[in-house]
């Protein structure tokens, strides 16, 4: 029976990265399957060893302080609970993570999860566009998303084609390795069809980053990543200079930003302010405004949007809507919470890092080395995508990437055990 229970741990692995981009609430049925037979697990294996090693330690940690903080913000504020509700999700995963670690996991589910999410993906914003074109062309369409917004659909859909383009660390692990490496490219370039046509710049800023640590990271000979490397710059560059709306997408948000910081007296700056780029960095602009009012304890979660309007009615920043969040992390945190929520953040990202980072260094097992290299994918991805977003506020990207960490380092933990007591 505990081995049944086990497998079925294993399998509903899968369900996160196939089902959080094409089926409706996807990312909320797999969290609850996975908490509930993590929860059914711990059950059975009570009474649980929770002895950490320091790296672990670090782990739960960095899970923990944040969401305190966001606690006491809450409580002496005295705000709305849905202020509170995301962040409690990274406390609330840690059975999770207890659960995987004690269990006998099969990598597989994960892996072809992964796969099978990248490229229905790109079915998904293929099929989006196919609709626009044949039956929407004369009217106006919201941008490709499929269940979520487009910048949300963009950026977990290119999250899923780097860590699908990762599995070439499993290549020598592989029963047919040439088709597992055909599958893996094929998923990569699906999982970036689905980035492309969405249209969501910011999360392109993360690309950069990917392929320099593909070329560190990636266990394949020198000149493999010298053609990587070229490869990668043409998959860069190709979109821009093939297809047009790409290079509008781009175009736009270079003029928009020139428009914006240049003030030229020929531009019109509440009209700039009112564009997706201008009104990113009016927000910004008011959120350090913010900040530097009450530096070290913020304005409090929820009070972003009404003192954006308090700064409009000012004439302090241009009129524009009156957004929940300054569409920066780093800078809403600040808003928001100030210097204490900042270093909370900060240590909530360092230590989630740390973790898959010293296993990728240390480990000499192809499969640790794989899970914690798309860990570290995750949390760059993440980590830059806030620059230009605030993923957090948002339900489908908080499950996304608090049921990921533990799920990848709840089997390197897993791993760990089973390579001690072998």
């Amino acid at each position: 029976m505990n081995k049944i229970i086990e497998q079925l741990l294993s399998l509903s692995l899968l369900t996160m990265p196939a089902l959080v981009l094409t089926v409706h609430h996807g990312a909320g049925i797999s969290a609850m399957i996975i908490l509930l037979l993590s929860l059914w697990v711990l059950s059975i294996k009570y009474p649980v060893n929770i002895s950490l090693s320091n790296k672990e330690k670090v782990l739960i940690f960095s899970l923990v302080l944040f969401p305190i903080i966001i606690i006491f913000d809450f409580i002496l504020r005295e705000l709305q609970i849905r202020y509170l509700d995301y962040y409690l999700r990274f406390i609330l995963v840690i059975p999770i993570y207890f659960a995987l670690k004690e269990s006998k996991l099969d990598l597989r589910p994960l892996f072809i999860g992964i796969l099978l999410g990248s490229i229905g993906a790109g079915l998904f914003s293929l099929y989006q566009f196919s609709l626009y074109q044949s039956y929407y062309i004369n009217i106006k369409m919201d941008r490709i998303g499929g269940y979520l917004n487009a910048v949300n659909f963009g950026n977990i859909s290119l999250l899923l084609a780097v860590m699908s383009l990762a599995g070439l660390f499993l290549v020598k692990e592989m029963k047919f390795k040439k088709i597992g490496i055909v599958v893996c490219l094929l998923a990569f370039f699906m999982g970036l069809i689905g980035s492309i046509l969405p249209g969501s710049r910011g999360g392109w800023l993360a690309i950069p980053f990917f392929i320099i640590l593909f070329l560190i990271y990636t266990p394949i000979k020198n000149r493999y990543k010298l053609a990587g490397l070229v490869i990668s710059v043409i998959i860069m560059l190709g979109p821009y200079y093939s297809n047009a709306y790409v290079e509008q997408r781009v175009n736009t948000g270079y003029t928009n930003a020139m428009d914006y910081l240049t003030a030229a007296e020929s531009v019109d700056q509440s009209r700039v302010a009112l564009t997706s780029v201008g009104a990113r960095l009016e927000m910004w602009k008011t959120a350090w405004l913010i900040f530097k009012e009450n530096p070290i304890f913020g304005v409090g979660s929820g009070n972003y949007s009404q003192e954006l309007i308090t700064k409009m009615d000012a004439g302090e920043i241009e009129r524009m809507p009156a957004y929940t969040h300054a569409h920066n992390e780093l800078l809403h945190i600040l808003a928001i919470t100030g210097v204490v929520g900042f270093l909370g953040y900060l240590i909530f990202y360092a230590g989630i890092t740390y973790y898959f980072f010293s296993t990728l260094l240390e480990s000499h097992n192809a499969k640790e080395k794989y899970l914690s290299f798309i860990g570290i994918l995750l949390v760059v991805g993440f980590f830059i995508f806030g620059l230009t977003n605030y993923s957090f506020a948002h339900h489908t990207m908080v499950l996304f990437f608090s049921i990921m960490v533990v799920s990848l380092a709840g089997m390197i933990g897993s791993i760990e055990r089973d390579l001690k007591t072998a």
